[in-house]
């Protein structure tokens, strides 16, 4: 198993962060420098190695996940009237958990757990640690993960955007 140590940087206009190793070395990064580009790359010891794509779609988020140069999977959204769902299409993976809590686990297609998320309280931005059980696989992982969180980030700002757009009328 090996624990990384989530830490996203508190910004306006752009998300970027760290994944930290337990000796507090940055082994990933990720950034998306505007807003008008949605899509987030992501860095292994500086080396790009794929990056999340946010498509747009009619009512539901979907967002591609590209490693070495191809699209290999989908986070999309699946409809339901009492809390937003979340399914992985093409690497045959679930994800089973509270997404908005930071609390769920990753299940490969043999119904393997490979990965564990849990949010660290207490921080202005999301802290979070990620324990993976699947080094094989550890790359396709992080970007999945990469992807759940700009996801809530997304459905955060249209919740905030819908709450704001009521209270003025």
């Amino acid at each position: 198993m090996t624990r990384y140590y989530f830490k996203e940087n508190l910004h306006f206009l752009y998300a970027d962060g760290q994944l930290f190793d337990e000796n507090e070395q940055t082994v990933y990064s990720y950034e998306n420098q505007t807003l008008f580009l949605p899509r987030i790359d992501l860095y292994k010891y500086g080396n790009y190695i794929g990056h999340v794509q946010k498509e747009f779609t009619f009512f539901l988020r979907r967002y591609g996940l590209v490693y070495e140069g191809e699209e290999v999977a989908s986070l999309n959204q699946e409809f339901s009237f009492f809390k937003p769902e979340l399914f992985v299409e093409g690497l045959g993976w679930r994800v089973q958990g509270d997404f908005f809590a930071l609390h769920y686990s990753i299940y490969n297609e043999n119904d393997e757990l490979i990965a564990a998320v849990d949010q660290e309280l207490f921080h202005l931005t999301p802290h979070y640690y990620i324990d993976i059980y699947d080094n094989e696989n550890e790359e396709l992982i992080i970007l999945l993960i990469i992807a759940i969180n700009q996801f809530d980030k997304d459905r955060s700002a249209a919740a905030s955007s819908s709450a704001h757009s009521h209270a003025s009328h």
